[in-house]
């Protein structure tokens, strides 16, 4: 049987760009999925494009909550799908891709990643990644069909303020209990002048090495470690 997709949307104050997020999912021609949405308490008009596709959601609430993490911590809460995947409010899915994507889905013992295209800089977003590729960059959440067990007893920490996505990724892929397969496809249009590509995560920066360290072999540590070191030269000249 086809894998049931729950897609999750958190959003606030997003009144430009959401309804085209919600357009995106709910034309897809693949039927099996969900969609759920978190909406942090918006004021903006997101609620009322919410409303007038309330129809076409699987569930949605809107309250105050502590950030986008916390708001994907109460989503994944919610979904009974087979697999899970993140859409920005202001990303959108490619056409037809669930239908494209699905026949790939068929491991749940597999972390299942593709390519999204970067609006802004007008670039695809970055193939398949090798130990040390991983080491010095996320994959795109946008990217990525988790298993939903993945999730299990596991949630994003709220400590990292941009970068728990990336620190949720480190630490399942050092667990072991899945493989990362890459499939090459474009998933999503991503927008990639977003906060977590603009900002930093000075808890993130704190504990990289340390969490490189029990993700990784220690070759590849020490790889990230030397290329952090060239970089810093290069910088400060």
């Amino acid at each position: 049987m086809e894998p049931l997709i729950s897609i999750i949307t958190v959003v606030y104050n997003a009144a430009e760009t959401l309804e085209e997020t919600i357009k995106s999912v709910i034309t897809q021609k693949y039927q099996r999925l969900e969609y759920i949405i978190i909406d942090g308490g918006s004021t903006d008009g997101t609620l009322d494009i919410i409303k007038e596709y309330e129809d076409n959601l699987t569930k949605w609430i809107s309250e105050k909550d502590k950030g986008i993490y916390d708001a994907m911590n109460k989503a994944l809460q919610l979904v009974t799908g087979d697999r899970v995947y993140f859409l920005g409010a202001d990303d959108t899915l490619r056409e037809n891709i669930l239908h494209n994507i699905s026949d790939y889905l068929k491991d749940d013992k597999k972390v299942y990643y593709a390519n999204v295209w970067y609006i802004h800089r007008k670039i695809t977003y970055d193939g398949k990644f090798s130990k040390f590729k991983f080491a010095l960059r996320n994959i795109s959440h946008q990217a990525i069909f988790y298993p939903a067990t993945a999730f299990k007893n596991q949630e994003f920490e709220l400590r990292y303020k941009y970068l728990a996505d990336y620190v949720f990724n480190l630490k399942l892929f050092g667990s072991g209990k899945f493989e990362w397969e890459y499939i090459p496809l474009t998933v999503a249009n991503y927008n990639d002048g977003g906060s977590s590509g603009s900002n930093p995560d000075n808890q993130f920066d704190a504990d990289r090495f340390t969490l490189l360290q029990s993700a990784f072999p220690f070759y590849v540590y020490y790889y990230a470690k030397m290329r952090s070191y060239i970089k810093k030269i290069v910088r400060n000249g």
